[in-house]
């Protein structure tokens, strides 16, 4: 993604959004692109195939890398990356919408040569962080954290949470579907909220499957959490 990092001496132009016609926080992340690295050749590659000369700014990422152009809709979290037959990467985004206080996922794939961005659902917050994977039998899985209405306010909704849904696609994409709600029993946890959903991971990288993380809170303004390890 597209960052702009206008920190030390910021000039405040540079946050300025066409799209929203107002000065936003350097936190947004806009665009999407894509490269690989050979990391035994250290060989870098696009999304094509074609070789990339590293090293790599904005202008020669939108030259050479770019799948994605978001028209100035932003997120704070990156997306999430999950490869396909032969290596095929798709992505999981949240961006926001209509406005900077809305939000959506979206599931990003190539399909017959060109990048398609399909809506999943509504998001409640442009740092919630959610997880994609593929299984066996060749159905997605996206883990999305939502909830009612702009998440706002505390040490801890500042940076995203909410419900944790379960979403699938059959089709490689084109369509989803809610599966179920995901996260612990509600009677003990009611007002909590949950974010960073991830896989675990062994040493050699390969991923486990039916286990997943995440951490939760239930007092906004308190800097602490809860992990959770979700086993099936």
């Amino acid at each position: 993604t597209d960052y702009d990092d206008n920190k030390n001496s910021p000039a405040p132009q540079r946050f300025y959004n066409p799209r929203y016609d107002r000065l936003v926080n350097n936190e947004l992340k806009y665009n999407l692109s894509y490269l690989s690295i050979d990391l035994q050749s250290n060989a870098v590659y696009n999304a094509d195939g074609a070789s990339i000369t590293p090293p790599v700014d904005l202008d020669y990422a939108k030259a050479h890398c770019r799948i994605w152009d978001t028209e100035w809709r932003g997120a704070g979290i990156p997306p999430v990356i999950c490869l396909e037959g032969n290596d095929e990467p798709s992505f999981l985004h949240v961006l926001s919408g209509k406005s900077i206080r809305s939000h959506d996922y979206y599931f990003v794939h190539r399909r017959k040569g060109r990048w398609k961005q399909t809506l999943i659902r509504s998001s409640n917050h442009q740092w919630n962080s959610g997880h994609l994977a593929l299984d066996a039998k060749g159905i997605l899985h996206a883990y999305l954290i939502v909830g009612d209405g702009h998440l706002e306010g505390g040490y801890m909704d500042k940076h995203g949470g909410g419900r944790i849904e379960e979403w699938i696609s059959a089709d490689k994409g084109s369509s989803w579907k809610k599966l179920r709600d995901l996260y612990p029993n509600q009677k003990p946890y009611e007002g909590w909220r949950f974010n960073n959903v991830q896989p675990v991971v062994r040493p050699d990288g390969s991923i486990v499957e039916e286990m997943l993380l995440f951490y939760g809170w239930k007092d906004k303004g308190l800097p602490e959490a809860s992990a959770f390890l979700l086993h099936e």
